[in-house]
């Protein structure tokens, strides 16, 4: 169960994706392979359907939009521009519609955010396309922009071609798009109940500007209840700032200060981060058999969090400092 909070937002899925082409090109089978590994029988889609993907942890929300012309028109311009990547699918068994696939690919480009990933499948079915045939589409699709973020691969839903690799190329290059995107991470803090007390680890960048006092309403430890987890974000001055904790483990993110005329880009991402870190806690208490102390808490977060560079540049390694704040003894 999620957390909620007023003035916070929430999300099911690290990553949006819409997936767009034509009627009939394949986008629900593609879909459908990729949820169930199965071949089913479908229909245009009529409007939209929503899927999630779960690959490595990353969970991928697909939005399969209906491919006829009034759809295009009402229903693509709106999700695209929403989208923090695009699946467009081309049909390379129907010469016929490559010219209109790529007229709606190009209009495409212009509704979906800035250096957004864009993925171009060339549907082959179960058919014998040359690799001739496949580069010619592949080339044509990627001279519709000098953008740097657009691929292109051959995959065929019958046979399974190419979709680990289609879904690895997504997940890797959406993560490594979100990162570059100027955001770094100036201030974490975490919140361990131990059978001593409540520890508090700190780690901050050595430039970060944070009135650390002013912040205290807001990074503050929340624990959730039971087998419940919490995710909740905010924008703070200017700072983007994530929770995310479970019944023993509560931890704080904050950004760098971002454009306030800028939309909010990466939140998803840095969530996925604290619920990782949160796993890594979860890995730890097992392995000391829940009996987690200070100085086991300091060479884990020393090893994971600075060493790994987990959330911090190898420019600037952060300051750790870390004590109880709640002590039982």
């Amino acid at each position: 169960m999620l957390g909620l909070n007023s003035n916070w937002l929430i999300s099911d899925r690290d990553v949006s994706i819409s997936v767009a082409g034509l009627d009939g090109v394949g986008k629900t089978t593609i879909i459908n392979k990729l949820l169930n590994e199965e071949i089913t029988e479908t229909y245009s889609t009529y409007g939209i359907n929503q899927e999630i993907v779960n690959i490595d942890g990353l969970k991928l929300g697909l939005t399969d939009l209906g491919g006829k012309e009034p759809f295009r028109n009402s229903l693509w311009p709106s999700y695209i521009s929403r989208s923090d990547a695009l699946i467009f699918v081309v049909d390379a068994t129907k010469e016929n519609e490559i010219a209109e696939s790529k007229k709606w690919f190009v209009r495409s480009l212009e509704w979906i955010k800035k250096d957004s990933p864009i993925l171009v499948l060339i549907n082959t079915w179960d058919k014998k396309i040359s690799q001739k045939e496949i580069n010619t589409v592949s080339n044509l699709f990627k001279s519709s922009s000098r953008r740097q973020l657009i691929e292109c691969f051959s995959i065929s839903p019958i046979t399974g071609e190419n979709l680990n690799k289609t879904i690895d190329w997504l997940a890797n290059t959406i993560i490594s798009n979100l990162v570059s995107t100027g955001i770094s991470v100036e201030y974490f803090v975490a919140y361990l109940k131990t059978d001593d007390g409540i520890i508090e680890a700190r780690i901050r960048t050595p430039s970060a500007i944070i009135d650390t006092e002013g912040m205290s309403p807001v990074i503050r430890y929340k624990f959730a209840s039971g087998n419940e987890s919490i995710l909740e974000y905010m924008n703070l001055k200017g700072r983007q700032v994530v929770m995310a904790s479970d019944n023993q483990t509560s931890c704080w993110l904050m950004t760098n200060v971002i454009d306030q005329n800028e939309e909010i880009k990466g939140a998803n991402l840095l969530m996925k981060l604290l619920t990782e870190f949160i796993k890594e806690i979860q890995g730890l208490r097992k392995d000391k058999d829940a009996n987690i102390s200070e100085s086991d808490l300091t060479s884990y977060l020393m090893k994971y969090l600075i060493d790994n560079q987990s959330f911090w540049s190898e420019k600037e390694l952060p300051m750790f400092e870390i004590s109880y704040v709640e002590n039982n003894s």
